[in-house]
């Protein structure tokens, strides 16, 4: 899993290469943590790159949902293969986040 973080124009993106799951989570979840802590209100997580996602992948994402309630910002995901975005249904996390 490669995960970069771009802050540009007010508005950060991070983009998830690969396959999310229990073997590169805690990984994952030391690159991103910038997104708990900026200023920017404006997050989009472009997944047009990400594979696979499993429960502990989920959990990463249900952590952001719940901070971006907690400080204002809003969350656009992009980019979801139809294996994720079927996840993302299943799971009720098309509530949570704003797709395109």
């Amino acid at each position: 899993m490669n995960t970069t973080i771009e802050e540009k124009d007010g508005v950060m993106t991070v983009a998830f290469e690969g396959r999310l799951d229990t073997i590169n989570v805690p990984e994952v979840e030391e690159t991103i943590r910038p997104i708990y802590t900026t200023e920017t209100k404006e997050i989009i997580l472009d997944c047009s790159k990400m594979e696979y996602i499993s429960s502990s992948g989920l959990r990463i994402f249900l952590s952001i949902a719940i901070n971006s309630q907690e400080t204002g910002k809003h969350v656009t995901v992009t980019g979801v293969n139809s294996f994720v975005t079927n996840l993302f249904e299943m799971t009720g996390f098309t509530d949570l986040f704003d797709f395109r």
